[in-house]
């Protein structure tokens, strides 16, 4: 029999924060955010494990870089590749454990930032990965090995925080024709600030008459200072026609505004 390796990367912002993907659980969260305010520049925290399995799992930890370039897709790196990065300042104790059936592991970490260091937000992950794939077979007989690792986002506000500033750089519909049932508007928002910001998306609809008759939404995603993130929001139920609407960006603090002329088919 033929085996096909399929290597399964489950990068950390699509999962809740209860996370299980075979047989390692990630039991409080995938972002985890700290401030950094006065004379002190250290913090610690810890990342809970479990081993859901019924045998012995042997569970890999290592830092990364998450990249989020403007007009390219999310990606990681071994090294630091911008003047934010956590790396250098983020320690843990361990780079391997072989979790018991069952057991529940604390891995702590450690950012010391340096008392020099500018204001804002500093980032990087710790990748959590399971050392041996799982073995599965599809409909057709064949062998996958899935490998998985989890990217939990550590990320440290230095100093005060100041609501970024989000610039609209680009507005467009999906590339399917556009009708009431799987129509698409794609945002993409730039943090011009010095500040990472959780964001939302929201469009609001309105009639010929001025008044507003829907409001669609997308999910929430986090932006980094000087990087970009896409946002979809989705459109149902709307009949066809011609609107007006506006999109709404709403980091938290500040909402930040576009309008555009919609036409559904």
């Amino acid at each position: 029999m033929n085996q096909l390796i399929k290597w399964a990367l489950c990068w950390a912002i699509i999962f809740s924060s209860l996370t299980g993907f075979s047989n390692i659980l990630i039991l409080n969260g995938l972002t985890h955010e700290h401030a950094i305010l006065g004379e002190s520049a250290q913090v610690k925290g810890v990342i809970k494990l479990k081993n859901d399995a019924e045998t012995p799992i042997k569970v890999l930890f290592y830092k990364q870089e998450y990249l989020l370039a403007c007009g390219q897709e999310s990606n990681f790196a071994n090294t630091p590749t911008h003047s934010y990065s956590l790396a250098r300042y983020l320690t843990t104790p361990l780079s391997e454990k072989i979790l018991a059936p069952k057991e529940e592991f604390d891995l702590p970490y450690s950012v010391a930032l340096p008392q020099s260091s500018p204001n804002g937000s500093y980032w990087s992950v710790i990748m959590i990965e399971a050392a041996d794939p799982i073995t599965s077979n599809d409909p057709s007989g064949v062998s996958i090995n899935s490998k998985v690792r989890y990217a939990i986002q550590v990320i440290a506000n230095k100093g005060a925080f100041e609501s970024p500033k989000l610039s609209f750089l680009d507005v467009r519909y999906n590339a399917k024709k556009q009708q009431a049932s799987n129509s698409q508007v794609i945002v993409s928002l730039k943090n011009e600030g010095r500040f990472s910001a959780k964001t939302k998306v929201s469009l609001e609809i309105y009639n010929d008459k001025g008044e507003k008759i829907k409001v669609f939404e997308s999910l929430s995603r986090r932006i980094y200072q000087d990087k970009c993130n896409t946002f979809e929001v989705d459109i149902v139920g709307l009949p066809k026609g011609k609107y007006e609407g506006i999109l709404i960006a709403d980091n938290g603090t500040d909402l930040f505004a576009s309008n555009l002329e919609l036409s559904i088919e």
